[in-house]
């Protein structure tokens, strides 16, 4: 028999592909007696999940509606971006010169996937394939950092980006945006390969920077936009 965790864990997961489908738009209300019924389990598991859902910022708990689909504002999705732009740097730095053999060879392979997943998105325009490559390689990077908590803060926001990106996102994707990102890529593995953490943090802010015009959001012009040498 499954443990409780484990089942909490599946209901979150799939309560979060859902959201980030389009299938639970912004607004929809997640019962917990419906949801357990669903799912052919006690209400324990929803509740821990919806709560964890709530912690990456994908449900909101409404006074008068109970658990609900948070439709984000545009401050929501740009302070996102903005908390991302000192996280995922600081992470990528940490993790330079830490590589072994065996995980340069991961992130090569992550490589080779996103040369694929690039060509498979421009024949038919869908970015499924790439965004799972993509999610594998930052995800390694930042785990060999060696900092967990960060980790799972980074791993959390890009949850909740990854979520409500078909409602920030224009119509399609833009495919110069998509080569330049994955160009970086390159860059960022070829530098935590030579162990240079200057490097390796510069070209993350740099890549956070254009996903963030990928998704069509612009953070607080303050900020510097520091472009790697």
């Amino acid at each position: 028999m499954e443990s409780r965790p484990t089942r909490a864990g599946q209901v979150q997961d799939e309560l979060r592909r859902r959201i980030r489908s389009g299938d639970l738009p912004p607004g929809a209300r997640l019962r917990q007696d419906e949801l357990a019924a669903r799912f052919g389990v006690s209400s324990t598991p929803v509740r821990e999940a919806l709560t964890a859902l709530t912690r990456e910022g994908l449900v909101r708990h409404d006074a008068h509606r109970g658990a609900v689909v948070h439709l984000p504002t545009p401050d929501d999705v740009r302070e996102n971006f903005e908390i991302r732009l000192a996280l995922e740097p600081l992470a990528t730095s940490l993790a330079a010169g830490r590589l072994d053999r065996r995980t340069t060879a991961e992130l090569l392979v992550f490589v080779e996937d996103l040369d694929a997943a690039v060509d498979h998105a421009m024949r038919t325009g869908t970015t499924s394939d790439y965004e799972h490559a993509d999610r594998a390689l930052h995800l390694t990077i930042f785990t060999v950092a060696g900092r967990p908590r960060l980790t799972e803060m980074i791993e959390s926001l890009r949850d909740a980006a990854a979520a409500y990106a078909h409602l920030h996102r224009p119509a399609g994707f833009d495919e110069p945006i998509l080569r330049r990102l994955h160009a970086q890529h390159r860059e960022i593995v070829a530098a935590l390969r030579a162990g240079d953490a200057a490097q390796a943090g510069l070209l993350a802010a740099a890549h956070v920077w254009l996903t963030a015009d990928g998704a069509a959001v612009e953070p607080d012009p303050r900020l510097p936009r520091v472009e790697p040498a």
